[in-house]
C-alpha cells in the first residue's frame, strides 16, 4: 500500500475529501496516476514528497512508499 497525504486546500479538493488515505500499490503508477484518481488538478501541487524526499510527478512509486502533497504556500 502507498499512504497518501494531502495539505492545506488540496483535502477538500479531492475526490475523498480525506487528509490521508492508502492506495493500493501497482506496477508503474506515478504520483500523476494517484492525483489524477483523486480528481486533483496537477498544476495545484506545487510540492510533492516522497519517503522524505522531493519527488517530481511522473516518479514511480513502490509498495510502502508515503507521498504528500503540497499546494503553492502564500504568506506575508
Amino acid at each position: 500500500m502507498i499512504e497518501v497525504r494531502l495539505f492545506a486546500t488540496l483535502v477538500p479538493r479531492s475526490r475523498r475529501g480525506e487528509r490521508r488515505f492508502e492506495v493500493e500499490a501497482a506496477s508503474g503508477l506515478t504520483v500523476r496516476d494517484v492525483v489524477c484518481r483523486e480528481q486533483l488538478d496537477p498544476a495545484d501541487i506545487h510540492i510533492v514528497m516522497r519517503n522524505g524526499s522531493h519527488a517530481k510527478m511522473d516518479s514511480e512509486l513502490e509498495d510502502g512508499d508515503r507521498i504528500g502533497l503540497f499546494p503553492p504556500v502564500g504568506g506575508g
